[in-house]
């Protein structure tokens, strides 16, 4: 095949896909313009709405509306009747109950004497103080983190807190004093106090 030959080939395989191209493109625009057509011709078919129609549906509506609130209203008698008698019958108000509850825990003064409360709750509450000490179990003594024995054990901690070992962990008791405003934490060291005075004499 000449040059010549294979450029004329070229020309016209060009200019047949030029046409394709156009009578596609002219096939597909007429097809768009029959749909954008029959959707006009459908909204300008369409029947305007009836207002009288519109007002009639919010006026049924309202009156349904207002029937249930009668209905209601007329249901309330009952609803009373039925509370009394289950009142008669002894059932608890379950309500009212927790109330009282609550009541009679605000009006119970705060515990005058020291008690254990659990290592979590230990210096939960911003306005109480928190206090180490150490129960030397050699000699029962109880001092604090600067070898200075406790006196009023009784008015602090109470005379039962070395009872309380264990009971959330074996070597510590948390006590509470609310008279005080104090956490206390009891650490127990199994030497004496004696020796461990002894012991920081030197």
């Amino acid at each position: 095949m000449s040059k010549t030959s294979f450029a004329m080939f070229l020309a016209g395989a060009t200019v047949g896909a030029a046409a394709t191209w156009l009578c596609l493109k002219r096939y597909y625009e007429q097809i768009a313009q029959e749909e954008i057509d029959s959707v006009k011709a459908a909204f300008a078919e369409r029947k305007p709405v009836n207002t009288n129609i519109a007002k009639s549906e919010k006026s049924n509506e309202k009156q349904e509306e207002n029937q249930h609130k009668a209905d209601i209203a007329k249901l309330k008698p009952d609803l009373v009747n039925y509370a009394a008698k289950l009142q008669e019958e002894g059932y608890t108000n379950y309500t009212e109950h927790s109330k009282k509850n609550t009541e009679e825990k605000k009006d119970e003064p705060m515990p005058n004497e020291p008690y254990v409360i659990s290592p979590d709750d230990y210096g939960e509450n911003d306005n109480y103080t928190q206090i180490s000490l150490v129960y030397y179990a050699g000699d029962g003594v109880l001092a604090d983190d600067e070898d200075e024995v406790v006196e009023d054990i009784e008015d602090t901690v109470g005379e039962d807190f070395a009872e309380h070992f264990g009971e959330y962990e074996d070597d510590s008791v948390f006590i509470r004093n609310d008279r005080l405003r104090c956490d206390y934490e009891i650490l127990r060291d199994n030497r004496s106090f004696s020796d461990v005075a002894e012991g920081s004499n030197y």
